[in-house]
Order: C-alpha cells, then sequence, then structure tokens
C-alpha cells in the first residue's frame, strides 16, 4: 500500500482563498500506481474534516490532525507521499513528515509539489524527507516504488531528488509526458467527494452542489516574473485532447453526478481552436453542465467566436488577469507580455456574450510606486463601468524560484529560512499582508487594497446597481454566482461562529437535494 496525503491546511479566519478541493495531483499519481498493480490510498486531511479547525505552533490548522493522520497509515505502507504545493504551507508539511519517521522510520517519506519541486535541496535537509519528486510526478511515482523495492536505481529515475551518504543527489527534470491523453483519470473515487460538494469552498464559485475540478492542460509558455510556473514547467506547455477532456466530463457526471467543472490550468483557451472544439463537443453531445476556467485564462484568447462558443457550451464565469494597470509595471517588472487594450476589449467581448467575469489585480510588487498601484484601480473602476462583475485585488507574495523573488535574494531584502516560510501569510489573507515595494509600506499596501475594492464596487453600483442587488441577495439566500459572494457568506458564517459540525455535515450529504435543472 502506497500513501498519498494532503496535508492539513493552514487557515486563517480571515483568508478569502481557502478553499476545499480535490488534490488532483494526488489523483492522478493513485491512478498511475493503480494502473501499474500498486495499491493507492489517498489521504485528503483537508477535504475529510474540513469542518476542524486547531491550533498549531502558533497557527491554526484545518482538517485531520497529524495524530489522525498517523492511524491511517497502515504499518506495512511501502512508501509515503506528501503534497506540498505552496510555500507558505512548507512548515505543516515537513512537521507532518517528522511525526510519521517518528512513528514509522522504516517507511520511506517523499515530498512532491510546487514548492518541493523548486526548493529540493532545502526539503532534503529536514530529515524525515528521503526523496522529492520533481515536477510532473506520475511516472516517478511508479519508478520510485521500485527502487525502494530494489528494482531500480534511485540514479536512474529523471526528475527525482534523493539523500545518498548524507548528500542530496538531484537529478535534473529533462522529460516531461508528451501525449496527456494516455494518462488515467484521477482516482477520485479514493476522495470524499461528498465532502467538497458539502463545502461549496470552491477557489471560484460554485452554482450547483455537484461541483468538481479537473484540469486539462499542463505548463505554461510565458516567463511572468512573480510566477515559479516557468520553472516548474520549463516553460512546455502540452493540452489534452477535446475529445479526451469531455470523456473525462461524462465520466464525472455518471460516477458522481458532477454538474459543474472549475478548470484549475495555468493557461486553458490558450488555443482558440481547441477552446472551440471543446466547446462543440460538449454541446453536440448534449453534455448539459456548467463549467468555468477558474484559474484564470489571457486576455488576447477571449474573441467574439470564442466568447460566444464558451457560452453556449455552459461556460458560466470567466476570470481575466489584468495584473497592473501600469504598462511599466507589466513589461519592466513582472514581464508579462501583455497591453491593456486588449484587457478592455476582452471585458467588452465577455460582457457582450453575458458571460459573468473577474478581473485580477497584483498589489505591492518589488519596484511598484504608489501612483502604478493607482493605474491599476483606476483600470479596475473603468473595467466596473465596462460590465466586469467582480475583481480581486492580492498582494505580491515572493515564490521560491520565481524571477522576482531571485532579486530579492540578491538584493538581501529576504532570506529564504525556516523563518521566512514561518511568517509568510495563507494566500489571501484579508487583513495580514507584507509589501515587496520599497516605495510603499505593509499597512499601506493593505489600504490600497480596500481603496481599490472600494472604488470597483463603487463603479459597479453606480453604472450596475442591479447587479450588485443581486449579489446581496445571493449571499443571504446561500447562493453563487460569482466568487465575490462565496467568500461573502464563507467569512459571514466564519465570524458568526457557523462551523458545520461532522454530524451536520453527514445529516446534509444525506438529505441534500439534487440541483435544478442548469441550462
Amino acid at each position: 500500500m502506497i500513501i498519498l496525503i494532503n496535508p492539513p491546511q493552514l487557515y486563517s479566519i480571515t483568508q478569502e482563498t481557502a478553499g476545499v478541493v480535490p488534490p488532483l495531483g494526488l489523483g492522478y499519481i493513485a491512478a498511475v500506481l493503480s494502473e501499474a498493480g500498486y495499491d493507492a490510498k489517498i489521504i485528503d486531511a483537508v477535504g475529510e474534516k474540513y469542518w476542524k479547525y486547531y491550533g498549531w505552533e502558533g497557527h491554526t490548522l484545518r482538517g485531520l490532525d497529524f495524530d489522525e493522520i498517523i492511524e491511517r497509515i497502515p504499518q506495512d505502507a511501502r512508501w509515503v507521499g506528501i503534497s506540498n504545493l505552496y510555500t507558505f504551507s512548507f512548515l505543516v508539511a515537513a512537521s507532518l513528515s517528522e511525526r510519521i519517521k517518528d512513528k514509522f522510520p522504516g517507511i520511506p517519506i517523499v515530498f512532491g509539489g510546487a514548492h518541493a519541486t523548486i526548493m529540493p535541496e532545502f526539503t532534503l535537509s529536514h530529515s524525515s524527507i528521503d526523496a522529492v519528486v520533481l515536477s510532473e510526478g506520475e511516472e516517478a511515482a511508479v519508478q520510485l516504488t521500485k527502487a525502494f523495492a530494489g528494482e531500480l536505481d534511485f540514479k536512474d529515475i529523471d526528475g527525482l531528488a534523493y539523500r545518498k551518504n548524507g548528500e542530496a543527489v538531484i537529478n535534473p527534470k529533462t522529460e516531461f509526458i508528451k501525449n496527456l491523453d494516455i494518462v488515467p483519470f484521477p482516482r477520485r473515487d479514493l476522495l470524499p467527494m461528498e465532502n467538497y460538494f458539502v463545502a461549496r469552498e470552491p477557489h471560484g464559485s460554485a452554482r450547483v452542489r455537484n461541483w468538481t475540478t479537473m484540469i486539462a492542460s499542463r505548463g505554461c509558455p510565458f516567463r511572468c516574473a512573480f510566477c515559479n510556473t516557468p520553472k516548474i514547467w520549463h516553460r512546455l506547455w502540452r493540452i489534452r485532447s477535446p475529445r479526451n477532456v469531455v470523456d473525462e466530463i461524462k465520466t464525472l457526471v455518471r460516477d458522481f453526478g458532477v454538474e459543474e467543472i472549475h478548470f484549475e490550468d495555468e493557461n486553458l483557451c490558450l488555443r482558440k481552436g481547441w477552446t472551440i472544439e471543446f466547446c462543440d463537443l460538449l454541446v453536440e453531445e448534449g453534455v448539459n453542465i456548467h463549467w468555468q476556467p477558474s484559474n484564470g485564462i489571457r486576455a488576447e484568447s477571449v474573441t467574439e467566436k470564442t466568447a460566444a462558443a464558451m457560452k453556449r457550451s455552459g461556460c458560466t464565469n470567466v476570470t481575466i488577469a489584468a495584473e497592473s494597470g501600469s504598462p511599466r509595471v507589466l513589461k519592466d517588472i513582472i514581464k508579462k507580455n501583455l497591453k491593456l487594450d486588449r484587457v478592455t476589449q476582452g471585458v467588452k467581448i465577455l460582457y457582450r456574450n453575458k458571460l459573468k467575469m473577474a478581473v485580477y489585480f497584483m498589489l505591492g510588487l518589488p519596484g511598484e510606486r504608489k501612483r502604478e498601484v493607482f493605474s491599476s484601480i483606476a483600470l479596475a473602476g473603468k473595467l466596473a463601468r465596462m460590465g466586469a462583475h467582480e475583481a480581486v485585488f492580492s498582494i505580491f507574495s515572493p515564490l521560491p524560484g520565481s524571477e522576482l523573488t531571485e532579486l530579492l535574494i540578491q538584493q538581501g531584502r529576504i532570506n529564504v529560512s525556516e523563518e521566512f516560510f514561518d511568517n509568510i501569510t495563507p494566500h489571501g489573507d484579508m487583513l495580514n499582508a507584507q509589501s515587496h515595494s520599497e516605495y510603499i509600506s505593509s499597512r499601506q499596501v493593505v489600504l490600497l487594497k480596500y481603496i481599490g475594492y472600494a472604488w470597483f464596487y463603487l463603479n459597479r453600483l453606480i453604472f450596475h446597481p442591479i447587479g450588485v442587488v443581486e449579489s446581496v441577495i445571493n449571499v443571504l439566500r446561500d447562493r453563487q454566482t460569482l466568487k465575490t459572494e462565496r467568500v461573502a457568506r464563507t467569512l459571514l458564517l466564519r465570524l458568526m461562529g457557523k462551523v458545520r459540525r461532522q454530524d451536520e455535515v453527514k445529516n446534509e450529504v444525506s438529505h441534500q437535494k439534487p440541483a435544478a435543472e442548469k441550462r
């Protein structure tokens, strides 16, 4: 038995982006291991007990506690894999590995995920961690199982970091799966799918009860300086065929009654021809679902033809990452090859096609000045007047492996250490943040964030008052058509102390009626 763990979530009551979503990466690895003849078990600490909160090392964690996780690990496990996607959660994952190693000193522990991929040597400096899988993990997981059984040498595994004679050895990642259609669908039967339905805490908004996430592509060809994706995926972008994606959707509808899909891709609609073919196939085969690219798409990918195809196939919400209203910030600081007129053009097209849309901005970037933040705020107001339904103002967080983080390290402004990880706030915390601009203080950047929200929603209230009233009603009635509505409802319940207990969740799972017909 191979055990794959999604650790507890580092949590803040004012964290707007905390989500209860299936760990698809572990689902894919479990599927490949199963196909190779190995038994696999997934422990999703968050999904299995998302209503449980407890203190840990001066922080709050959400999900199964360490003892509950360890109780689920059999003594004869071949190896334990721990997902470490986010930098801010590294210390949680590392502490969990130490507890597991204390209990089972003979079971190898393997880390994977974005953060572990970027920092393999630092990860291996923790003696409880025996190996790190770099980037794409399906093939390495099967090979690792053979290596732990003495059937293969660790040096022959592509994209693996491990310890040999006390020293870290790194086999660079050189091979990626070219045809993603050959990868089996994630083992969602090993996940607590009903809990995700009841929690209704996606990264976007869930219009219906039975929603889930999918990934149709991997990687990104761009080189945004705030992102570590170029280093993880070597700027290689691959996408599954429309047929393969639609087949998975049909499987989800059949097996789990799924009615809404949230694509977590970096660049789902990058290829316009693919987007139209995918949308046409959904319509032709009568796949009646809602769907949304919740992780965002490039503004350039929005055309009248793609927007119309998305709308008729069930797409409800689109996110566009403008990032900044300052051309200098876009070009010289974050190096995002984006023209602002493409953003305004995309919003116009989406509004004409009656698609809900969110626009994303990033504040507190190294070298950013206050006037450039106000340029972002001004653009957000303009987009609100044009019909954008919601805005998100996030504060830059240094991701190890990104170009901007490397610059901050070179300038001596940050030191990537245990203390650095301990001080990083969870993504989207509404009250706590650190500015990395030399010209904007941490207090100022939080204030500017709320000035941005105030200006966006003031413009929306003046020019689209009916939409604002509808959102207020949706929050009161627990409906989600926008992420803002979901966040507002979730924060309201948290502040009121409305945390559902296990018995309440089980009751809701048993008695909640299916969602109404959609399109």
